[in-house]
């Protein structure tokens, strides 16, 4: 399974197949005729994007092909190997020495793309990550691997690779392969850690996370809010159609001032706390879309202060971002404000 989870960078493995690729001479791709055709086809469907330039290579060749031809079918469809190469380029027998890329400088870039995979692999604070690095004490710990058999096979590369380097004698054990080492540590400096780079990746994931996971949390609250509202108008609407009932008052329901400062309800408060433990609140809805709020002190029968809400202001409120709902003594947050009558009101009736 951990061979399975063992995914290589792209772009390193990318570069390294370049390098190689440049080495070979005769570059064939296997692949059906109807794949061909396909391809032929989408490259014609969007030919007016693709070749904006009439003398582009594309365009000329595809003018040069005409229309694609229709698919075969399943029994007259064939495998072929097609040879690659391209028509305004001078026929080369030896395209590495054109190129003047040679065998020493694949190897070369082979053992530092090899070394730089491991080094970013083993842990910070192995000993084989002290610099100036010992390339054979690299290659030797990643050989002898015990929990990572794709870590084995690039250790034993490696070794290959430097002792491959030293018979070209491009490098040399007794500066302990410095050029080699150089290069390394420099890519290394460049790319930085694996494991530092994963961990930010992570942190910034989580922090995305979060941030969708809060942003659904208020979706929910909102569209709850709005099936409340719409059941509110729905309610009010057929309460002029038919005759007056006795409406069912609910509440008061009676909360502390520590209790609503703790859920967020309440964002500022002007009570001396001295005396917070001694005050609380009543929340009433004596009618559909209609709520009362009241402020209490502890040993007195009245309250000391009453406020008449709407709904539908409340939610005016919100749209407007207007998020401070002033009480005299205590600001409230207006969408905690929502959410508290909708945990109280919303299921017993239209609010």
């Amino acid at each position: 399974m951990l061979d399975l989870c063992e995914v290589q960078d792209f772009y390193e493995s990318l570069e390294m197949d370049n390098y190689v690729a440049l080495s070979k001479k005769d570059l064939e791709l296997s692949i059906t005729l109807n794949e061909v055709y396909a391809t032929h086809a989408l490259l014609e469907k969007h030919s007016a994007e693709l070749n904006k330039d009439e003398n582009s290579h594309l365009a000329v060749i595809l003018n040069d092909l005409g229309a694609a031809p229709a698919q075969l079918p399943r029994k007259e469809n064939r495998a072929i190997n097609l040879p690659l190469y391209s028509k305004w380029e001078t026929a080369i027998d030896d395209l590495t020495a054109a190129l003047d890329i040679t065998q020493e400088e694949i190897y070369f870039m082979e053992a530092k793309s090899t070394f730089v995979q491991i080094m970013r692999s083993i842990p910070s604070n192995s000993v084989v990550t002290k610099r100036p690095l010992r390339l054979e004490r690299v290659a030797d710990a990643a050989a002898t691997s015990r929990s990572d058999a794709m870590m084995v096979r690039k250790g034993i590369r490696a070794m290959e690779l430097l002792s491959q380097l030293q018979e070209l004698k491009v490098i040399d054990k007794s500066d302990q392969f410095g050029l080699l080492r150089d290069e390394i540590e420099q890519e290394l400096q460049h790319l930085g850690s694996l494991k530092d780079g994963v961990l930010l990746e992570t942190k910034k994931l989580e922090e995305v996370f979060k941030t969708i996971r809060d942003h659904n949390t208020y979706l929910v609250g909102q569209l709850e809010t709005y099936k409340s509202y719409l059941h509110n108008v729905r309610s009010q609407s057929e309460g002029t159609k038919r005759k007056q009932q006795k409406q069912q008052v609910l509440g008061p329901y009676k909360f502390t001032h520590q209790a609503l400062e703790k859920e967020g309800v309440i964002q500022k408060s002007n009570v001396p706390d001295n005396r917070r433990a001694n005050i609380y609140f009543n929340f009433t809805s004596p009618l559909p879309g209609t709520f009362v709020i009241s402020l209490h002190y502890k040993g007195r029968n009245r309250g000391l202060l009453e406020l008449d809400l709407k709904l539908d202001d409340l939610l005016e409120m919100q749209k407007d971002n207007q998020d401070e709902l002033d009480l005299e003594y205590v600001q409230f947050n207006v969408p905690k404000v929502l959410a508290l009558l909708n945990k109280r009101f919303s299921r017993k009736k239209g609010w």
